[in-house]
């Protein structure tokens, strides 16, 4: 059953098919903003250096011997593919990303992350620095997606005010970058998004109680859909919600393109994305967490590194097929921005790990994306002379300081600055919504790594070029 079959039939019981309707659905969908953000977050710090790999004969050289176990080889088995024009390949493992590169779908900025200045090699801090969306403090009330998402539905009024499922977080508990929203869907995966946690059955009949049966989901949608004030009005939308998993969501979905997904937990989760963006929810954020990328130790064995990222990357491959093959503008107005809170040191450690860095890889991906380039300045890995890694000068300068920050690459370019100009040209941030986002943010400048949008907005106007 589609999803308009579903409404038709009024499948919510307490709900009619009118009001389970998004007010965009109502009104032809014109109007709004329709850009959708898949925002994947690479908990434990991934090792971007051995994702994106330096290949400039002196950077790799120091990287080289910083990592005599770890390197990964500019020629030879197991080398990086090199990045036509660039002094820099990407891991075997990442050939897919490769591919979405080489078609101009991704974009890799390189040495971002927070300021050097205020960064911190706590993953606590760290991560909350990038979810919160203020680097250096911690007693942020709300996180940056939830200031996001009230300027598109207060300020801006570039979201309905009735969506039906507007925002997917897959974790147990919300992120921190929706701290302060009450209008998330939070699970794990939505094929188990079950009332029946308890010792009753809300779904479906309790062999202990037959004459009870399935009456609980008709019950709330009495006590909740009168629609008279703010809580029933979020108890029928998370019914809503409820109601089209349950009815709706298919646990045998198979992509559209010719590349199925893989049977893990990254590729899941996408799978799920990308059946959602296509039942036409009005959901505009997807929030993903994946790995655990805290390679102190073991990260030449496959489970500690290998594994994980070749599955992220088959994972990401086979969403945007998916999109790509399955018809309408679902890829044409998705975004994925990849993300992890710090990057890992330049040398690795005597167990055969790396500890926690500073700057790292931060990836943009989609249609709109202007792909196929790196952006942001390396700082390059000179490490200088005093930790004995080379006893000679920059070749550069002639100077023997590190380019290293405190033994870790420099961060260069600020998040906020990639996450700033998606919100500008993708969602029609301005000024003033900008720096309600990202307080204490200044000196926002464009990188050109997304493209402006040709549509219709809700006054009328074409956005500019």
């Amino acid at each position: 059953m589609d999803r308009r079959q579903f409404l038709k039939t009024n499948a919510l019981g307490g709900l009619t098919a009118a009001s389970a309707l998004p007010t965009a659905a109502r009104a032809g969908g014109t109007g709004f903003n329709q850009e959708i953000l898949v925002y994947v977050f690479l908990r434990g710090g991934i090792d971007g250096l051995n994702v994106i790999v330096p290949l400039d004969d002196n950077d790799h050289e120091y990287y080289s011997v910083m990592r005599p176990r770890l390197a990964i080889p500019d020629a030879g088995p197991g080398a990086a593919l090199p990045i036509s024009g660039e002094p820099f390949g990407f891991n075997p493992l990442a050939s897919p990303l490769k591919d979405l590169y080489d078609q101009g779908y991704m974009a890799v900025v390189q040495a971002a992350g927070t300021p050097d200045p205020v960064s911190s090699r706590s993953h606590f801090d760290a991560e909350k620095y990038v979810e919160l969306g203020t680097p250096g403090l911690l007693g942020t009330s709300t996180g940056w997606l939830q200031r996001h998402f009230l300027a598109m539905t207060e300020t801006l009024d570039l979201y309905p005010d009735e969506m039906l499922l507007p925002i997917v977080a897959y974790r147990n508990n919300p992120p921190v970058s929706l701290l302060g929203n009450t209008s998330l869907l939070t699970v794990w995966d939505p094929q188990i998004f079950r009332m029946n946690n308890a010792h009753w059955h809300w779904n479906e009949p309790d062999p202990n109680w037959p004459q009870k049966g399935d009456t609980q989901i008709p019950a709330l949608n009495d006590i909740y859909g009168y629609d008279v004030d703010a809580f029933s009005r979020a108890g029928a939308q998370a019914l809503t919600a409820e109601g089209i998993l349950r009815q709706l969501y298919s646990d045998s979905y198979t992509s559209a393109g010719s590349t199925p997904y893989q049977d893990n937990s990254i590729a899941s989760q996408l799978a799920s994305t990308a059946q959602l963006i296509k039942l036409d929810l009005e959901t505009r954020i997807f929030t993903l967490d994946w790995g655990n990328f805290d390679s102190h130790a073991n990260q030449n064995l496959p489970d500690y590194f290998d594994t994980p990222l070749d599955q992220l990357c088959r994972a990401v491959s086979a969403f945007f097929e998916d999109l790509d093959a399955s018809g309408g503008d679902y890829a044409d107005r998705t975004t994925m921005i990849i993300q992890s809170e710090f990057g890992r040191r330049g040398y690795e450690n005597i167990s055969v790990g790396t500890d926690h860095g500073n700057g790292n890889i931060l990836l943009a991906i989609g249609k709109q994306v202007n792909g196929g380039r790196l952006y942001g300045t390396w700082p390059g890995l000179y490490p200088g002379t005093a930790d004995g890694f080379v006893n000679y000068a920059n070749p550069k300068n002639g100077s023997t300081d590190p380019e290293l920050y405190e033994g870790a690459l420099a961060t260069t370019t600020d998040f906020r600055r990639v996450l700033s100009e998606f919100l500008a040209v993708r969602c029609r941030h301005t000024p003033a919504t900008l720096a309600s986002v990202f307080p204490d943010y200044s000196g926002y400048s464009p990188m050109g790594i997304f493209q402006a949008q040709d549509r219709l907005f809700q006054n009328g106007f074409e956005s500019p070029a």
